[in-house]
């Protein structure tokens, strides 16, 4: 009786399988599903990337394991399986999503997401996506990290020889000394220096200090922390140099 009841066809609603198959931080099905490797918690790929962009202390928006405490997107993996599954749950997602992405990359100047995918059965308006951008206005937090602990910075131009340099757009700055939040990383110095010095790409550029070349995804604090070995109180600007990149090959 029980070999016979195993064979019997089950039929299961869309709606009881919502929970495995959606995602919580935009709460629609989940388009390219990734994991985080430390809790296995599984996002939109866009949902958590964004999230962990602007999020500042790189936990999991489910359960608030810590990620990683400089990378976080190196914990991070796709889902494929999973992928399937949710189009062949959903009838029309697939297709769906793949006239999104066309709409999308034939207008570069949208600036909102490619996806507003269908949660209920039903034909209802897709959710939208929570703002953390939105929640931190009401809440007076959009002062651009003014608020963080900040850091005097010099940036020092480091020569690596006459030929060198007539060959590279590196030049020293004309003013050295910034101030800024702790938590920038070595890539918004880089950033920085592109700007300034009107490079064509960040990787033109490498950042060191005491002569270690520094990790883009290092912040400040951590710079002056462990890689800083002046720590007086006459000698609080963290001291960074750059130069070219060098070319090895």
């Amino acid at each position: 009786m029980a070999i016979l009841q195993s064979n019997k066809e089950r039929t299961l609603k869309l709606s009881d399988l919502n929970p495995f198959i959606t995602c919580g931080l935009c709460e629609g099905y989940l388009i390219k599903p990734t994991t985080i490797t430390e809790c296995l918690h599984t996002f939109c790929k866009s949902c958590i990337v964004t999230y962990l962009q602007d999020s500042e202390d790189n936990t999991c928006p489910s359960c608030n394991t810590v990620i990683h405490e400089t990378n976080p997107f190196d914990l991070l993996r796709s889902d494929q399986t999973l992928e399937d599954i949710v189009f062949k749950l959903v009838p029309g997602l697939q297709q769906d999503e793949k006239e999104r992405e066309n709409k999308f990359s034939r207008t570069p100047s949208t600036k909102t997401g490619s996806h507003l995918l269908r949660h209920k059965e039903n034909g209802e308006e897709p959710p939208r996506k929570r703002s953390r951008i939105g929640k931190d206005i009401k809440e007076g937090k959009e002062n651009y990290h003014r608020d963080d602990p900040q850091i005097n910075v010099c940036l020092n131009y480091l020569k690596i020889g006459v030929e060198t340099e007539k060959d590279s757009p590196v030049r020293e700055l004309v003013r050295r000394y910034i101030r800024c939040s702790s938590r920038m990383t070595i890539g918004h110095v880089k950033k920085y220096l592109k700007l300034k010095l009107n490079l064509s790409a960040t990787d033109q550029v490498e950042v060191m200090c005491n002569g270690e070349i520094m990790g883009k995804d290092h912040t400040l604090e951590f710079v002056y922390m462990t890689r800083w070995r002046v720590k007086a109180k006459d000698h609080s600007i963290l001291t960074l140099q750059y130069r070219p990149k060098l070319d090895f090959s």
